[in-house]
C-alpha cells in the first residue's frame, strides 16, 4: 500500500512537471514565433496557457499554505488587469506559481529548445528574404541613413529581444552546467569554455544587431555576459557582490521613476537623446497625464502622434500603470529573491536578474506579456522551497546531461576548438567568394519610405514592372517587399545598397561556418561512438 500511494505520489508529480514544461514550451513559443497580442492565435495560446496552468495546480498537491499565497497573487493578477486591461502581472505570476515539483533546468532547457527552433528559422529565412518581414529606414547619428530590420517579428526591438531570451536561456544552463564541475583538474578548461561561449554568444548579438539595429539589446546581452562571466569566474558571492546585487533594483527603479524629473536642459536632452532615445521624455509625457494609484491605471495619451507609444521603461511601467500595490509586491519579491539566491550560491540564476533589470530600464518585457523575463521560474523554485521545504532534485538523464562538462579533457578541446576554427575560416571564405562572385548594388528599390515614427524621407514613389523589377536585379541591384506595379517602390542610393549588400555577405558566412560547424561536431560525435563500439 505504502508503495503504491509513493508511485502515484511520483507519478501525479511527474504528469505536473510534464504540464508545466507543455505551458512553458506554449507560452515560449507563441513569442517566439512572433505573435503578440491582438492576434487571434495569439489569444488563443494565452487561453490555452491558463487552462494548462490550472491543470498544473490541480495535479500537483499543495498546502493549505501554498494555495493561499497562490491566491493571493492571482488576485493581485486579476485586479490589476480589471483596472489597467493589462495581462502580464497575471502571466508571470502563473509562471512562478506552476514551478511547485518542476526542475528549473528542465524549464529553461524546453524554453531554450522550443524558441531557438523557431527564432532561427525566422532570423535564416528573414536574412535570405525568404519570407516577407518589416523593416524601417532610420536615420542614426555616426551612420546615417539605415534601414533596421524584423526579420518576421513586429518590430526590430522584438527581434533582438527574443534573440536576447534565448541567449539567457542556453547561458544559463551552461553555466548551471560548468558550476557542477568540481574537478580541479578540469576547472580552468571550463572557464574557457565559458569564455568562449560568451565571446561567440555576444558576437551573434552583434550579428542580429546589424539587422534590428537594437542598442538596448546588443548592450544587454553584452552587459548580461560580462554579469554571468564575472559571477561564474568570481568562483563565490563577496561583500562588493552583495553589495552590487542588493542596489541593483532600487538603482533601476530610481534611474526610471525618479531620474526624468532630477535631470533639466541641456543634460536632460543629451541624456534622453542619446542614452534612453526619448524615453525620458516619453516618461514626463506620461507622468503629466497620469495619475498614482493603488491598483493601476489605463494610461492616458492624449496627443496623436504619440498615440502608438506607450511606457517602455519597465520599472515605470510597473509603478505607474500597474500601481503602487503591485510595485511594492514585485520589490519585495525581488528583493527577497535577491537575498535567498545569495544564500544559495545561484550566481548563474542571479547573473539573470542583472541583465534582466538592465534591460528593463529600456523595455517593458519584465511585466508585461512578453513572456521573457524567466527569472519567475527561479521565483518559484526558491518560494516552494520556502513555503513547503519542496527541494526539486533534479532526475538522473537530467544530472547526466549537467555532468557533461566534467569530461573536459585537452583532446576534446583541442578538438572542438579545432572545429570552431575550420567553420570560422569557412565562413569567411563564403562571404569572400559572395563579395567577389556577385555585384556591389549601385541601387536599392524597398516598398517603405517612412520611418517607425511615420516621418517621411521625401522620396518620389516609383511604380515599376514586373519585367523592369527583373531587369534592376539583372543589374545586381537589390529589390524588398516588392508585391506588383500598383505598390509603390522608392529608390535608396549607394550608400544604403551597399550597407544592406555587406549584411547579405556576412550572412552567407554566418550560416556557411554555422553549418559548416554543426556538420563537423555531428561527424566528430559520431566517429567517438564508432570507436567507442569497436
Amino acid at each position: 500500500m505504502a508503495d503504491a500511494i509513493k508511485k502515484l505520489i511520483s507519478d501525479r508529480r511527474q504528469l505536473g512537471e510534464g504540464i508545466y514544461l507543455l505551458y512553458f514550451a506554449l507560452m515560449v513559443g507563441a513569442r517566439a514565433a512572433g505573435l503578440y497580442e491582438g492576434m487571434t492565435i495569439y489569444n488563443i495560446s494565452l487561453v490555452l496557457g491558463l487552462g494548462l496552468f490550472v491543470l498544473k495546480m490541480i495535479v500537483t498537491q499543495h498546502t493549505v499554505k501554498e494555495y493561499v499565497v497562490a491566491a493571493l497573487f492571482l488576485a493581485l493578477g486579476g485586479i490589476v488587469y480589471i483596472h489597467t486591461g493589462e495581462k502580464g502581472l497575471f502571466v508571470c505570476f502563473t509562471m512562478m506559481l506552476g514551478m511547485k515539483g518542476v526542475s528549473t533546468v528542465k524549464a529553461i532547457r524546453t524554453g531554450g529548445i522550443v524558441a531557438g527552433v523557431f527564432i532561427i528559422f525566422k532570423v535564416f529565412h528573414g536574412v535570405f528574404g525568404l519570407l516577407p518581414e518589416i523593416y524601417y529606414p532610420q536615420e542614426r547619428d555616426g551612420v546615417g541613413l539605415m534601414f533596421r530590420h524584423a526579420l518576421g517579428y513586429a518590430h526590430p526591438n522584438t527581434l533582438h529581444m527574443n534573440v536576447l531570451m534565448l541567449t539567457m536561456m542556453l547561458m544559463f544552463l551552461l553555466t548551471v552546467a560548468l558550476m557542477r564541475n568540481h574537478d580541479v583538474n578540469t576547472q580552468r578548461m571550463s572557464r574557457f569554455v565559458l569564455i568562449l561561449a560568451s565571446v561567440m554568444a555576444f558576437m551573434f548579438n552583434v550579428y542580429i544587431f546589424l539587422y534590428s539595429g537594437s542598442r538596448t539589446g546588443l548592450l544587454a546581452s553584452f552587459i548580461y555576459l560580462f554579469i554571468n562571466a564575472y559571477l561564474y569566474l568570481r568562483g563565490k558571492i563577496g561583500i562588493f557582490e552583495k553589495i552590487c546585487l542588493y542596489i541593483s533594483f532600487p538603482f533601476v527603479c530610481f534611474i526610471s521613476i525618479v531620474l526624468p524629473f532630477l535631470l533639466d536642459g541641456k543634460m536632460f536632452e543629451f541624456v534622453d537623446r542619446t542614452v534612453f532615445t526619448t524615453r525620458f521624455s516619453l516618461a514626463r509625457y506620461f507622468w503629466s497625464n497620469n495619475r498614482i494609484s493603488l491598483f493601476g491605471i489605463r494610461l492616458l495619451n492624449p496627443e496623436e502622434h504619440l498615440r502608438t507609444y506607450g511606457i517602455d521603461m519597465a520599472q515605470l511601467y510597473l509603478f505607474l500603470q500597474l500601481g503602487l500595490v503591485a510595485f511594492v509586491v514585485i520589490t519585495a519579491l525581488t528583493i527577497w529573491f535577491i537575498n535567498r539566491a545569495i544564500q544559495k550560491d545561484m550566481r548563474a540564476e542571479l547573473a539573470v536578474l542583472m541583465g534582466m533589470l538592465f534591460l528593463g530600464m529600456w523595455e517593458p518585457l519584465l511585466y508585461n506579456l512578453g513572456f521573457k523575463n524567466f527569472i519567475y521560474v527561479f521565483m518559484g523554485q526558491l518560494l516552494y522551497e520556502a513555503l513547503s521545504g519542496a527541494v526539486v532534485t533534479e532526475d538522473e538523464r537530467t544530472e547526466k546531461s549537467l555532468s557533461y562538462f566534467q569530461n573536459i579533457n585537452p583532446e576534446l578541446m583541442k578538438t572542438t576548438l579545432s572545429i570552431i576554427s575550420i567553420g570560422l575560416v569557412v565562413g569567411i571564405v563564403a562571404s569572400t567568394l559572395y563579395l567577389t562572385s556577385t555585384k556591389t548594388p549601385d541601387y536599392l528599390y524597398g516598398d517603405r519610405e517612412q520611418s517607425e515614427a511615420g516621418e517621411s524621407f521625401g522620396m518620389d514613389p516609383m511604380y515599376i514592372s514586373e519585367a523592369e523589377i527583373a531587369h534592376i536585379e539583372d543589374g545586381g541591384n537589390i529589390v524588398i517587399g516588392y508585391v506588383d506595379e500598383t505598390v509603390p517602390m522608392y529608390q535608396f542610393g549607394s550608400e544604403i545598397a551597399e550597407m544592406e549588400y555587406q549584411k547579405r555577405a556576412i550572412s552567407f558566412g554566418v550560416w556557411s561556418g554555422a553549418f559548416a560547424t554543426v556538420c563537423l561536431l555531428l561527424l566528430n560525435k559520431r566517429r567517438k561512438r564508432y570507436n567507442a563500439n569497436v
